[in-house]
């Protein structure tokens, strides 16, 4: 949660920014340089950027102020040169500033880097960060024409069949109230063609009912894909309170693993995040073999 804080400049208030925002605020200079660097703060409704530095009188100065001092860990750097970045992007962590500001891995990495994809803020794992905005390019238009594979492993509900393909299209939903996404029939003209293909690797059952830890890999990539599949079929991912999973202490959906094609090298790389701690109370089978075939 963020706390809300409207500032407007008066003649008598420093015209410099990070100033200003120490005088009113009573926060250090590091403090307030951390707020416009996270997107926190936004000058008559515009974003303010590091390199704006003097505010006028009469202007209106909004600020977000994170209310929770809780510690988000820093990503993992799992692949790095000089043209792409991969990290580990840990849950709770957005790919770019919110509308609030706060942490990003934008603002948490030494840029200037872009982003060809992004996950929830509330999904764990592979992200890739591009060097530069050709490169972000090339790595745009491969995820456009499904070179880049992309594996998620999900906690579920229930006990799906041993292995499956979802083919449904994924478009908003209508009405007030409604989850942001909603699954379609194929030969609806709403949405855009989705399809997912899952493995069962292994299944719990405690006394609140059997959940699934399952393996999806993505032929395409719509918003919220794993998220409005599984809930399609039946089988919500546990913490997904948005698309009908029961509460958890986050969302269960983890991207596990990334195989693309250098964007300049031309080397294939396969890359790797294991399940974080607490995700799936035991040892989890090589997934793997699921997919040789």
């Amino acid at each position: 949660m963020s706390k809300k804080h409207l500032i407007t400049a008066a003649t008598s208030d420093p015209r410099a920014l990070l100033a200003l925002l120490r005088a009113r605020l009573g926060v250090s200079e590091a403090e307030a340089r951390r707020a416009v660097r996270e997107g926190s703060v936004w000058i008559d409704g515009r974003r303010a950027v590091p390199t704006v530095n003097t505010v006028s009188a009469g202007q209106k100065v909004t600020v977000f102020v994170a209310e929770t001092s809780s510690p988000i860990p820093r990503p993992q750097v799992v692949y790095e040169d000089r043209d792409l970045l991969v990290v580990n992007k840990p849950a709770g962590l957005l790919c770019q500033p919110g509308r609030r500001g706060g942490p990003s891995l934008l603002t948490m990495l030494p840029g200037p880097l872009w982003l060809p994809h992004r996950l929830d803020g509330e999904t764990s794992g592979l992200t890739m960060l591009a060097r530069s905005a050709e490169v972000c390019a090339r790595l745009g238009q491969a995820l456009v024409e499904g070179r880049i594979e992309r594996r998620y492993l999900a906690r579920v509900v229930g006990v799906p069949e041993a292995s499956g393909r979802i083919d449904l299209r994924i478009g908003k939903s209508a009405g007030q109230g409604a989850p942001r996404m909603r699954a379609y029939p194929t030969e609806s003209t709403v949405g855009d063609s989705a399809v997912s293909h899952f493995w069962c690797l292994d299944t719990l059952h405690p006394a609140c009912g059997a959940q699934s830890l399952v393996l999806v890999r993505l032929e395409t990539g719509r918003t919220h894909q794993v998220r409005v599949h599984m809930m399609a079929s039946g089988h919500p991912i546990v913490g997904d309170l948005l698309y009908g999973g029961p509460p958890f202490e986050r969302l269960a959906l983890h991207a596990t693993a990334l195989d693309l094609v250098h964007p300049r090298t031309g080397k294939r790389l396969t890359l790797v995040a294991a399940l974080p701690s607490g995700f799936w109370p035991q040892p989890v089978p090589d997934w793997t073999q699921s997919i040789a075939s």
